[in-house]
């Protein structure tokens, strides 16, 4: 099975994805990490669209693979699956930013409804984007495949990479 990455918004986010990409790569055929274009550009904001075309570009390719999201990546995601652009194995979502997608003004009620992949939303128990409980009482109104992992932090950073990579590893088996 092959893993495609996708970290958060922040360029502080590019060595975290590089830090979990190493973490998780002994669980996959192939990994790869997908850099966003406004890193590059120093804009602050992710270009949702730019980036689902980069993603469904490098899934076509693939055969079965799964996504790892951090944040805005999480989005990314959603919304290429709205738009049957891929169609992942698995999804697993780090730190869905529900409330930072709403002030964006991303239609994630939208993108939500009816998604039908499986997926594991690890949320830290107060993560100041999203709480666990505030995430699953979203998810719980319009998708029946994702499954909420509390872990208990006050962050949106997810740093717990020995604990994330059990609960990749066992989603995947």
């Amino acid at each position: 099975m092959n893993l495609i990455l996708l970290g958060g918004n922040s360029i502080d986010n590019k060595k975290w994805i590089e830090n979990v990409e190493s973490c998780l790569k002994p669980l996959f055929q192939s990994t790869t990490i997908i850099n966003y274009d406004h890193w590059q550009t120093g804009e602050s904001m992710i270009n949702l669209d730019k980036e689902k075309e980069k993603l469904a570009e490098i899934a076509k390719n693939l055969g079965e693979y799964i996504i790892f999201a951090k944040s805005a990546g999480s989005l990314v995601t959603v919304k290429a699956v709205f738009e049957k652009l891929i169609s992942p194995q698995k999804c697993i979502f780090a730190g869905v930013p529900l409330k930072w997608a709403r002030k964006s003004n991303f239609d994630v009620d939208t993108w939500y409804k009816d998604y039908s992949i499986p997926t594991i939303a690890i949320q830290h128990t107060n993560d100041p984007l999203a709480s666990s409980k505030e995430l699953s009482e979203f998810l719980t109104q319009l998708s029946k495949t994702v499954k909420v992992e509390e872990l208990t932090d006050d962050t949106h950073d997810y740093n717990e990479l020995d604990t994330i990579k059990k609960l990749v590893s066992d989603f995947i088996k």
